[in-house]
């Protein structure tokens, strides 16, 4: 049984800091353990609600198992008392299954759950994917999970997963808006829904009027304030309030589009904080792109960066 389910989901209503992992200077194949730590702090300290370690901006990918672990603990014990952190499960069942015991031991209460993928494609009968969270929940049954929709799902697949008691959330990328907006009419508040806030173009607004009740963020890494007001405007349904703060967010979020987590690397190096490199398959900012992510950053928010 999940405990204390309603205010866990309550807790997850906003918006999510997705953490980057930076690993040393000189040794990409170590993790930067107070540069992480550094940056967490910054997050709690500016007001972020919700942080996730290990996930997409965090490079879950290239992360082993026990680095993945070694973030849950550093954030848990670090800021556990502050914050919901959300530690990351890979689409490995075995990694997951091991890993969603580990954070149970830690302390975490819910794990974002990445789904698994065959021969890296989307199984052609996605019973295997609900099967892979079942067994993490048996394994873990103490631990809920948020599952994150990179497999574009549709209605009828959300309602399959609404047998798993320990999904209680979804993040969903809003690749397509249509079957997230069909499967919250159908399931209304039995997950909470979480996302993509997707600057540009700023429709952040609108996915709130089609039903999500939080949003995660990456540039809240070095540029928290924009975010967490976009949050507490969406509370109060000011809808037209956001749309400038989205528009003043486009220039970065075209970036992102581009770089990937190499710009907001270089974005914490830029303001003071840990970011460094990218591991492979990730390739490091071109000159080009830290000069444009430079100009942005004084030109549109003040920062003292180089030219």
């Amino acid at each position: 049984m999940i405990e204390n389910n309603v205010d866990l989901r309550q807790r997850l209503k906003t918006v999510h800091a997705y953490a980057v992992t930076p690993f040393q200077t000189g040794d990409l194949l170590a993790i930067d353990e107070q540069g992480f730590l550094g940056n967490l702090r910054f997050l709690v300290d500016r007001g972020a609600p919700v942080i996730v370690v290990g996930g997409g901006t965090g490079e879950i990918d290239a992360l082993r198992s026990d680095e993945l672990e070694s973030l849950a603990r550093l954030a848990l014990e670090g800021f556990g008392e502050q914050v919901l952190v959300i530690p990351s499960l890979p689409g490995n069942t075995g990694a997951a299954v091991d890993l969603a015991q580990r954070y149970q031991r830690l302390g975490a209460g819910i794990a974002l759950a990445l789904p698994p993928y065959q021969r890296g494609g989307i199984p052609d009968d996605l019973t295997g994917v609900l099967e892979h969270l079942r067994l993490i929940s048996a394994a873990a049954p103490g631990l809920a999970l948020m599952p994150y929709n990179t497999q574009g799902w549709g209605a009828e697949f959300f309602e399959r997963l609404a047998t798993i008691d320990a999904v209680i959330g979804i993040k969903d990328p809003c690749f397509d808006d249509h079957p997230l907006f069909r499967a919250i009419q159908r399931l209304g508040d039995r997950f909470v829904w979480i996302g993509n806030k997707r600057h540009d173009p700023g429709v952040l607004h609108l996915r709130y009027q089609a039903g999500i009740e939080g949003f995660t963020a990456g540039f809240i890494n070095f540029l928290p304030e924009p975010e967490l007001e976009l949050e507490r405007l969406a509370r109060q349904r000011d809808w037209q309030a956001m749309v400038p703060i989205q528009r003043r967010l486009a220039a970065l979020e075209g970036l992102r589009n581009q770089y990937g987590e190499s710009m907001i690397k270089a974005a914490l190096d830029a303001v003071g904080l840990s970011g460094g490199a990218v591991r492979p398959p990730r390739v490091q900012l071109s000159a080009a792109g830290r000069a444009a992510l430079h100009a942005e950053l004084r030109q549109t928010w003040g920062f003292d960066v180089p030219a």
